[in-house]
């Protein structure tokens, strides 16, 4: 990163309305931009995690925007303003997975287009940006539309999980006994709570694996747009993204596409830095050829949203404008 570039002030947010291709489900999409055309040098698509939103991310946003990107952002199919009703979050509605990835194209396209408009030329670098659940979505996004973006972020990734294809057997015996709009305690329970909540429940906090700062968990906690349980249809649908992203069928058609891996290295989703380390493994012998990470020390999940999230966004940053990562200095990083 440039440390003689001066932030640009001037940002315009614009919040807009997207109509799905797949179904017609209408989906709220927010785009931060530096207002003058000539300042913009390249695109940033987010894709927000499992109970979230996009207002979640519009600080980060409004970081890269001020560094010359135009950002963009959804609000998942059942998240925040993306639903018919208010009581329809967590249910993926019935194009499920497949429409979700979709819903992402239709997206980057809508914004390479918009670009092009704005700044009278064509091919804007793209970068695509997924965090937890998001890092799932863009996986399965690169099964099909890989050549539209230059440049991969995933940030909090779920690691492989030997019990997945059980998670999703007792999902759907449940949606069958229950109906897909249930709300089921026990897959709740099954599926977040003990592999994620167990490990920090001696802090008596909810969510506290997801941020190592109480203030931000107690933040996340207390947003209305994120205070809601899935159904078992959006269970079905997250658990499909997993097996989709940790299984074959790739054809790669930009192989020499960089792809980075951000994570807190107290991430209970890492599950092991043998798993973490097996996921990018995967996405190389599929065929990608320029895969690697870097470690937080200290930090859990939600890295956007930690104490030290200004090293994340300059580091993350500086992957976007370069393509590398800056090594590793006072022991605040690391790879496996």
């Amino acid at each position: 990163m440039n440390q003689q570039y001066n932030p640009i002030t001037n940002l315009t947010e614009t919040k807009y309305t997207h109509i799905s291709g797949t179904d017609n489900l209408p989906l709220s999409v927010l785009r931060i931009e530096p207002e003058n055309p000539a300042d913009i040098r390249g695109i940033v698509q987010l894709i927000h995690g499992k109970n979230e939103h996009k207002g979640r991310y519009k600080a980060f946003m409004r970081f890269l925007a001020s560094n010359g990107y135009l950002t963009i952002i959804n609000d998942h199919r059942g998240h925040g303003e993306s639903v018919i009703e208010p009581d329809d979050r967590g249910y993926f509605y019935q194009g499920g997975t497949d429409a979700l990835v979709e819903d992402l194209h239709e997206i980057t396209l809508d914004a390479k287009k918009y670009a092009a408009e704005k700044c009278g030329r064509d091919g804007l670098p793209v970068t695509l940006l997924g965090h937890s659940m998001g890092s799932l979505a863009a996986r399965c996004y690169l099964r099909q539309y890989d050549a539209d973006i230059g440049k991969l972020v995933l940030t909090g990734s779920p690691s492989r999980s030997d019990k997945i294809r059980q998670g999703l057997q007792v999902v759907k015996l449940l949606k069958k006994l229950e109906g897909k709009r249930a709300r089921s305690l026990l897959a709740k329970k099954l599926i977040m709570g003990v592999s994620y909540e167990r490990r920090y429940r001696h802090e008596g906090l909810h969510n506290a694996w997801t941020n190592s700062e109480r203030e931000a968990v107690i933040e996340h906690n207390n947003d209305p747009l994120c205070r809601f349980n899935f159904t078992l249809n959006g269970y079905e649908e997250m658990l499909k993204m997993a097996m989709l992203a940790y299984t074959g069928g790739y054809t790669p058609q930009n192989p020499a596409m960089p792809i980075r891996f951000f994570s807190g290295e107290d991430d209970p989703c890492a599950l092991s830095r043998q798993k973490f380390a097996e996921a990018m493994r995967l996405m190389k012998n599929i065929g990608y050829t320029d895969v690697r990470c870097l470690l937080y020390k200290g930090m859990r999940h939600d890295i956007l949203h930690e104490k030290n999230k200004l090293r994340v966004y300059s580091d993350i940053l500086r992957f976007i404008e370069t393509g590398s990562t800056k090594p590793v200095t006072e022991n605040n990083g690391q790879t496996p």
